[in-house]
């Protein structure tokens, strides 16, 4: 509860102008295709521990640097590995 004579801030002032940004919303999306498609592929068999581990030690960071950089390339990046990890193991 605010108190008496205080405002509530509006949602823009309060949000980051980081997570205001398209582009980072894009990059943050496609990390979560990312992980999706690495759970999918541990959770069928088709990767073993190590090819999980090399792909999110791929796309977590790129996702983070595309975050920071305000870019959906990295994430994109980091989407493409995943995706040639998976075509590698079938």
């Amino acid at each position: 509860m605010p108190r008496s004579g205080m405002k509530t801030p509006d949602w823009e002032v309060v949000m980051s102008p980081l997570f205001q940004s398209r582009r980072v919303w894009l990059g943050l999306m496609l990390g979560a295709l990312g992980a999706v498609r690495i759970w999918a592929m541990a959770a069928t068999g088709v990767a073993a521990f190590p090819h999980v581990m090399a792909a999110l030690t791929v796309l977590v960071p790129a996702v983070l640097f595309g975050v920071v950089m305000r870019s959906a390339w990295p994430g994109a990046a980091g989407l493409l590995v995943v995706l040639i990890i998976e075509l590698s193991l079938t």
